[in-house]
């Protein structure tokens, strides 16, 4: 089964891949990041616990992570060299883009004639 991420868990997935080698504790997380969020993105295998500062627990990010953000590892992604884009749904196991329907341009609404058109006015000159 797929678990689609809240915004809160992306806001936290964002924020840790900035300084990703270190395990950074509670007060250097995002505001609104709780221990729900911490323990379930830890339960899914996308972060792991270690000793941060002053000997608190601290989180960073696994590879599974990186596949949930980017679609690859850390590892595919400094080989390259190239910029990289976020996927558009971040979820784990992580979803394809090119797996994701696009509308087609069939499944679009028709616009409707207004009903009034052929209605004469009633104002009085």
């Amino acid at each position: 089964m797929t678990y689609l991420l809240t915004p809160q868990e992306r806001k936290l997935l964002d924020h840790l891949q900035l300084e990703h080698e270190i395990f950074q504790v509670r007060g250097e997380l995002p505001v609104g990041v709780g221990k729900v969020s911490l323990s379930r993105l830890t339960d899914l295998g996308l972060l792991e616990t270690g000793p941060g500062r002053w000997g608190d627990t601290g989180w960073r990010l696994t590879e599974n992570g990186w596949r949930c953000m980017y679609g690859k590892p850390l590892v595919e992604l400094g080989s390259e060299g190239a910029p990289h884009r976020h996927l558009r749904i971040w979820s784990w196991p992580p979803t394809d883009d090119r797996l994701v329907s696009q509308p087609s341009t069939s499944s679009r609404l028709t616009t409707l004639p207004p009903r009034l058109a052929n209605v004469s006015p009633r104002v009085k000159p």
